[in-house]
């Protein structure tokens, strides 16, 4: 079996590949993985929850998966809202509108006000696809990313324009574009948000791309998909040794909660047993590589040991795309 989603396909999440297959196909370890109901929480809805973390701070989980084998991607990936005095700021545009109308209503509701701020982590479409409801009107939130991120974004609207055969994910898309650019380099940026400060973190690793946003008080980092908590990452767009090299300063930087792209909220100890199993992978890749064996018939050999923890599959062959980056990174090839 080879995967048939390609790169451009995944961030505009218009395939039947990558995501709309796994969501249509979830093994039960995955829905378990997608399910955990970390209590207490403020709000609740059969895709999503939101929990307090500290006074203004609150993370949203994403839970697609429904009792009786159903989907609901109206978030599919994490997010969170953080309030200051003067702003809050709110992560992910989420995978549809109404999703980010959650979240905006939601910010609304525990702090008083709408959202000032929406973050991107990333460019992929479950993260960035429900941008238009944070709208209200003539109004609406600053969106900050990346310059590569806003480039992606324009890129994937240009070249594949929304249809309506992309259900189950997205069934219209509508172009947002970030509107406050932050550099790609390693340099943070800073927000004051009114009596707390959010720092917004530059990274590479899952795309070329990827941003973390952290606070102090409790010390917090909403990772993006740098981090698939219980869940097999997406390699799609990564590069491996980014990839490791990012998990290992997020793990040397020890935050108390880590809130990653997908899956339950988590502790440093979880996050180090996923780089543990991403060296694992790396291992077994190298030595394909090493011994000429191509991906497609190495990576179906793959197996996870039972001692580095259960680690869902979106799909059979998701391994597939680890395999091939680790395949294209050592053979010093460009993602396509």
């Amino acid at each position: 079996m080879t995967n048939s989603c390609s790169r451009r396909d995944f961030f505009g999440l218009s395939c039947g590949g990558y995501v709309a297959y796994a969501l249509a196909a979830g093994t039960a370890l995955t829905r378990s993985a997608f399910a955990k109901d970390e209590l207490p929480h403020v709000a609740k809805e059969a895709w999503a929850y939101a929990r307090k973390l500290a006074d203004g701070v609150w993370s949203a989980t994403s839970t697609p998966f429904q009792p009786g084998g159903g989907v609901d991607p109206t978030t599919f990936s994490n997010g969170g809202i953080i309030a200051g005095k003067d702003a809050v700021l709110v992560i992910e545009g989420f995978n549809t509108p109404k999703g980010a109308h959650w979240q905006s209503e939601l910010a609304k509701q525990l702090t008083g006000r709408y959202p000032t701020h929406v973050v991107l982590t990333h460019y992929h479409g479950d993260h960035s696809g429900g941008l238009a409801g944070y709208q209200r009107g003539a109004d609406g939130p600053s969106i900050v990313a990346t310059q590569t991120t806003r480039g992606s974004l324009l890129a994937m609207h240009k070249e594949k324009p929304a249809a309506e055969g992309d259900a189950p994910l997205i069934k219209t898309r509508q172009l947002h574009l970030p509107n406050a650019v932050i550099s790609d380099t390693t340099k943070p940026t800073v927000l004051d948000l009114g009596g707390r400060t959010v720092t917004l973190t530059p990274r590479m690793g899952h795309t070329q791309s990827d941003i973390t946003i952290s606070i102090d008080n409790p010390r917090t980092i909403w990772c993006g998909d740098l981090y698939f908590n219980q869940l097999f990452p997406y390699y799609g767009d990564a590069v491996p040794t980014n990839l490791d090299a990012a998990v290992t300063t997020l793990i040397d930087e020890a935050f108390d909660i880590y809130v990653p792209g997908h899956g339950p909220n988590a502790t440093k100890k979880s996050l180090t047993q996923y780089r543990e199993m991403l060296r694992h992978v790396e291992q077994a890749a190298r030595k394909a590589v090493k011994a000429g064996t191509p991906a497609a018939i190495a990576w179906p050999k793959y197996k996870i040991p039972e001692s580095l923890g259960k680690w869902a599959k979106f799909r059979p062959d998701v391994y597939s795309f680890a395999f091939v980056a680790w395949e294209r990174e050592l053979n010093g090839e460009k993602a396509k």
